[in-house]
């Protein structure tokens, strides 16, 4: 198989935690071989855990986004692919922006309803309408051909692709990965999810990804993925850790949240492109 990235073949290859991960070894991208896939989606998680906690921080770092995008020269119509809850969305829109999504997941989708009307269940297509801004935040880390996404993506954006995903950079990602934690490997790849983490990018192979499909970096800046108000709430929502080992794991995410602000680069990565105009 071809890196997603170079089109290079060569590889190394570890197992962790039961997944099968390589490095390219000509860009440096990092891919799961061997994903795991389960059944758990939104309509398995419980609406008030998630708002306390993912959804919380999605809010935030949603009002983060827009007013990145926004000093960044975003306007007009604002497309959100995979809208999740729809918390982009609200901000978007009280910034000033005509917004809509997109959204597979049916839970999901229903609650992004009660944030803006304009919700589509389903997928990008060639069908969907062109925006200003489209957004996909913490989408392209799932998708299995993600060149093609990228061209469709082209087709649909009028202005500007805002990206976010993962980072192999972040610390919490080489901390795990350095000392093979086998529990939070998983969880940082989602290997119990329906959906896993297929890449993990850095800011080198995702610019030269988007430069390959035609877009040119504007501007690049990193979120707190794992608050430490909320880090409790987030490792105790699907039931997979007990309490007493959350609480005991506050003081470590909040040493490695510090470390990561003093070197201004997290686990979290948010780009915004350009199509590039000859």
């Amino acid at each position: 198989m071809a890196c997603p990235v170079c089109g290079e073949e060569g590889f190394h290859a570890s197992v962790i935690a039961g997944l099968t991960l390589r490095r390219c070894t000509a860009c440096g991208l990092r891919t799961n071989a061997t994903p795991t896939r389960n059944t758990t989606s939104y309509a398995n998680v419980d609406p008030s855990a998630y708002l306390q906690s993912i959804g919380r921080l999605r809010r935030e770092q949603g009002t983060a986004i827009v007013s990145f995008v926004r000093s960044h020269g975003g306007s007009g119509e604002w497309l959100d692919v995979g809208c999740g809850f729809g918390y982009v969305l609200e901000a978007a829109q009280s910034a000033g922006f005509t917004v809509r999504g997109i959204e597979p997941d049916p839970t999901a989708a229903r609650a992004a309803r009660s944030r803006a009307a304009d919700i589509e269940e389903g997928f990008l297509n060639e069908s969907t309408s062109p925006a200003d801004v489209l957004s996909t935040l913490d989408v392209l880390e799932h998708l299995e051909n993600m060149n093609a996404f990228a061209e469709l993506v082209k087709r649909k954006t009028r202005s500007l692709w805002v990206i976010k995903v993962p980072s192999s950079d972040g610390l919490f990602f080489r901390t795990a990965h350095a000392l093979r934690i086998s529990s939070a490997i998983a969880r940082l790849w989602q290997s119990n999810y329906e959906h896993p983490h297929l890449v993990y990018f850095n800011e080198a192979t995702l610019t030269r990804f988007l430069r390959k499909h035609g877009f040119d970096v504007v501007a690049v800046r990193y979120l707190d993925e794992m608050p430490a108000n909320a880090v409790v709430d987030r490792l105790m929502l699907d039931a997979a850790m007990p309490r007493w080992r959350a609480l005991l794991a506050v003081p470590v995410i909040w040493a490695i949240n510090l470390m990561e602000r003093m070197r201004s680069r997290s686990d979290a990565m948010v780009v915004i492109a350009r199509m590039h105009h000859d």
